[in-house]
């Protein structure tokens, strides 16, 4: 999503005119394929397990932040059984229960501060990385 500043964790897909590059084209597509996969898996989560949709904890010490994150896997392993158990076709029923704009979470507050000086080399690194994979993965 281009609304996100890039940075050292976070490499969002290219703003025009550097959008339009087709290197850069072909990382976003890329990149903004895995996003959509991204958000089905978070919907099939909140669909399954309401908790997920708005978890109630308050993250006052590293031991709140260990419970929410231990939650949140324990929901993950849960959801993994059953689909192992039911099947994959669950999954899109779950995923439709949740509203498209609930499933992605910004916070455009704190990405200034975010920003590291190498962020846009390693995005750069990134494009050309795939672009190589890209032209290997064509010859064969």
């Amino acid at each position: 999503d281009s609304a996100y500043t890039v940075s050292e964790r976070v490499i969002p897909i290219h703003k025009k005119p550097a959008a339009l590059e087709p290197a850069n084209a072909a990382f976003d597509k890329m990149v903004s394929t895995i996003r959509v996969r991204s958000e089905h898996c978070m919907g099939a989560l909140k669909g399954r397990f309401q908790s997920l949709r708005g978890l109630r904890v308050l993250i006052n010490r590293k031991r709140d932040h260990v419970f929410a994150t231990r939650w949140i896997e324990m929901c993950m392993i849960l959801h993994n059984l059953v689909v192992d158990v039911e099947g994959d076709e669950w999954a899109q029923w779950f995923i439709e229960q949740v509203p498209a704009g609930e499933v992605v979470n910004r916070n455009e507050e704190n990405a200034a501060a975010d920003v590291r000086p190498g962020a846009d080399a390693k995005r750069a690194t990134l494009v050309a990385d795939y672009a190589a994979y890209r032209a290997v993965f064509n010859e064969i």
